[in-house]
């Protein structure tokens, strides 16, 4: 497929967009004197940021300004939350990598994407550059570069594919996972059985949230501490309007409200938790804490949830930062800090096997109920 030819942009700058731009605190006092001084206009350092900022906006910039106003304001990366499948049957490395080749012929070819694909022993990773664009935003503002990387895992019984949960590495981990599953077709004529956490089937309360009880319960080389959020969706019934006269008021509320999210220590143990799941609301979503069992090892807050609460799909967890042990103290740190690249890795690692071991309790839950 030939790249697609594109004009310029029609979108040009007002002064107002430029002044409303360079107010932002991403745009420091220096780089605005060192845009001005490269002009030929001779600044004070002294001169305000207010000063500098009428200034340039009353000028007339060119393409390549808007490009520098455009970078100042990009933001960086953030932490995405961490979603996985797996595609189960014999696959090679060869066929991931062919797999890997064609996706990155396929996004280079109709978009502006950079491409790079690496392997380290039995993982292979496809690396997509883009720029993403949200029009929620300032107009100078709207354009952030950003970076996802999909993970393909070589194990035993398949590959496991890890991915940041979000819109751009979703498409692009779908055409991966068809290309994967359309070369070993091609070689071999097998069939690869897909795999992902989902509750979809499952169609009891009780049992959705006893997915995440055993979560949290359950993660590897973890002892759990306390849940300090919770957020609860309502399991829609067609006999929810039925309702009788004698039913109580909170019934009735209740039955009107499909969401609610609880906060504090031990949530789980609160009045207000034990009432709304007697009237049918699940867990879609709760932050907890569990310490590290190995000697002086931290205390981490982990964060899961089900992208989609009403069918509870995109299932997506996140190590949200961990609180180190203090050996002076003998407790721990009240300050969190992130964790580092190779901690979330394990970390992530953790909770990936609690939530596949903890969505089959679940179904095994829900078939005794059936």
């Amino acid at each position: 497929m030939s790249k697609l030819k594109t004009g310029p942009s029609i979108y040009i700058p007002t002064d107002k967009n430029i002044f409303d731009a360079l107010q932002h605190k991403k745009v420091t006092h220096s780089e605005l004197v060192s845009f001005l001084r490269g002009r030929g206009i001779l600044v004070s350092s002294s001169t305000s940021k207010d000063a500098l900022v009428e200034k340039i906006s009353s000028l007339t910039l060119s393409h390549s300004d808007f490009n520098w106003i455009g970078k100042l304001l990009e933001n960086p990366n953030r932490k995405d939350k961490t979603t996985h499948s797996k595609l189960k049957g014999e696959i090679e490395d060869a066929q991931i990598q062919a797999a890997c080749s064609a996706v990155k012929a396929n996004l280079t070819a109709i978009g502006d994407d950079s491409v790079k694909v690496t392997k380290n022993g039995d993982t292979t990773t496809l690396t997509v550059s883009y720029v993403d664009h949200d029009f929620t935003k300032t107009e100078m503002r709207q354009r952030t570069l950003k970076t996802c990387e999909i993970k393909l895992e070589k194990g035993k019984d398949g590959v496991v594919m890890k991915l940041p949960s979000t819109k751009k590495a979703k498409e692009v981990s779908e055409t991966l996972k068809k290309a994967v599953q359309a070369q070993v077709v091609k070689d071999t004529g097998n069939e690869l059985e897909e795999f992902s956490i989902s509750l979809q089937s499952i169609t009891d309360a009780a049992c959705r949230s006893e997915f995440f009880d055993s979560l949290i319960r359950g993660v590897p080389d973890f002892e759990f501490d306390n849940v300090s959020s919770v957020d609860v969706y309502h399991l829609e019934q067609e006999e929810k309007d039925e309702l009788d006269e004698d039913d109580t008021v909170e019934a009735r509320l209740a039955s009107y409200i499909n969401k609610a999210a609880l906060a504090g220590e031990g949530v789980l143990d609160s009045t207000e938790f034990k009432q709304l799941h007697k009237r049918g609301f699940y867990i879609y979503k709760i932050i907890w804490t569990a310490i590290d069992n190995t000697h002086e090892g931290p205390k981490v807050e982990f964060e899961a949830r089900f992208g989609q609460p009403d069918l509870c799909t995109e299932f997506m967890y996140t190590v949200r930062g961990l609180y180190p042990y203090n050996s002076r103290t003998l407790e721990y740190n009240v300050t969190r800090k992130a964790a580092t690249p190779y901690e979330n890795e394990k970390y992530n690692v953790n909770l990936r096997d609690a939530s596949e071991k903890a969505l089959a309790r679940a179904i095994e839950a829900y078939d005794k109920k059936v």
